[in-house]
């Protein structure tokens, strides 16, 4: 499967160049033309390449990015998911990675949940980390 996805991405010379070319052209002149949800996307990516401090002019890379990802997969319909599960994902990893055992009452206080709730995710997590660690031997793949 990764190389029909790849496929999907095969260098074309001619797209780096136009890519590349986006320097030349002033950032305002430029992003007036694009469609609104671009320049938002846009703005999205530059805010998290400065978050992770990326070196470099972010909003010139978050441009790029923006640009090949409206080369390979424009025009699509695209369902983007909120999120929430993913960051419920991240928190409960947090959690389970913070949990001393003597600790779950200041967990509750730091994350908004309930005694049970914590009690719940720390047994989900530590089910996923012994899978992690300890493969089923038994499974069928």
């Amino acid at each position: 499967m990764a190389e029909t996805q790849t496929d999907l991405f095969e260098d074309d010379p001619r797209v780096g160049q136009l890519l590349d070319h986006l320097d030349c052209i002033p950032a305002a002149e430029m992003e007036r033309q694009w469609p609104q949800m671009l320049v938002a996307l846009m703005d999205v990516l530059e805010n998290e390449l400065g978050r992770q401090t990326v070196p470099g002019d972010n909003r010139q890379q978050a441009r790029k990015l923006v640009a090949a990802l409206a080369h390979y997969m424009g025009g699509r319909s695209y369902y983007l998911p909120s999120g929430d599960r993913l960051m419920n994902a991240l928190r409960d990893d947090q959690i389970y990675s913070r949990f001393d055992g003597r600790n779950v009452e200041q967990l509750r206080r730091a994350y908004g949940l309930g005694q049970t709730q914590i009690y719940t995710i720390i047994a989900q997590q530590r089910a996923l980390h012994v899978r992690r660690a300890q493969p089923d031997l038994f499974s069928s793949h």
